[in-house]
């Protein structure tokens, strides 16, 4: 099994990606246009991607420059493997998912992993592959002494993608965010299009000056009782987040204050 594990993200090797969590963050590599037209695919070609398109996704998530602190590690299946040990509810069949591996206990952790899967969903649907996120299902699959987290199934897909801003069932603006200006707006289009866990859109963006407090909402009724669900909230913000940073370079710090739900971080732009 190729794997990957939290360490040195300047030096990759051939079979570990490693990852670094770092609080200052500076990549352009990708555009609103994977923004609008990534969506969750359902239905795939089951015809596996070639080993040039894993690689250059292993190398491309090996690069990312993460928000928080916090280790985690991934690696990418086929379905037969994935298969053997994984599996659940709320499954999709796919010819590969990508696995994350880290403390479900650790907030930076699963900001980190939402970050990071997202910007690779993003780059993904640039190459024209579909993903779509796996919180449902369960995995035996463990990575050095880290366990499993979530996952993220791709392929060729069976379905379009999204032509435009309009067709994504969305909160409005004013629904997930406060104190925005005209400039600031454009950074929430780009958030507001994030996925989410049931697409409940938890995150709510509190802008002040060159920061934005960023908090989770309260939502999903008798479901945000469950572990499962509370951890997805926690991954959904650093999905969120990704959004921000495809149009603005920030820091991540830690400034707790009230808002609206329960605090989580703030970015400085």
């Amino acid at each position: 099994m190729e794997e990957a594990a939290g360490s040195n993200p300047a030096e990759p090797t051939i079979n570990t990606y490693p990852l670094n969590g770092i609080r200052a963050r500076g990549h352009n590599m990708l555009t609103m246009d994977p923004v609008v037209k990534r969506k969750s695919v359902r239905k795939y070609e089951m015809t596996p991607l070639s080993d040039a398109v894993i690689n250059e996704l292993k190398d491309f998530v090996g690069s990312i420059e993460l928000p928080f602190p916090g280790k985690f590690g991934y690696t990418v299946l086929g379905k037969t493997e994935y298969d053997k040990r994984s599996g659940g509810m709320f499954n999709i069949s796919a010819p590969h998912y990508l696995m994350f591996f880290g403390d479900k206990e650790d907030d930076n952790v699963l900001r980190n992993v939402g970050f990071a899967g997202e910007l690779a969903c993003l780059k993904l649907a640039d190459m024209g592959i579909g993903t779509c996120w796996l919180g449902g299902p369960k995995s035996k699959e463990t990575l050095e002494d880290m366990g499993y987290v979530i996952c993220i199934c791709f392929g060729t897909p069976l379905e379009e993608f999204r032509k435009s801003e309009s067709e994504a069932d969305r909160k409005s603006l004013k629904e997930i965010a406060e104190g925005y200006t005209t400039e600031t707006e454009d950074m929430l289009k780009c958030v507001r299009l994030a996925p989410s866990a049931r697409n409940l859109q938890p995150w709510f963006f509190k802008f002040e000056g060159n920061k934005v407090h960023v908090f989770r909402m309260k939502t999903g009724g008798v479901l945000s009782k469950l572990a499962l669900f509370k951890m997805l909230q926690k991954i959904d913000i650093g999905i969120a987040i990704s959004h921000f940073s495809i149009v603005k370079k920030f820091t991540a710090e830690n400034e707790p204050q009230d808002g609206n739900g329960t605090y989580e971080c703030t970015l400085k732009f």
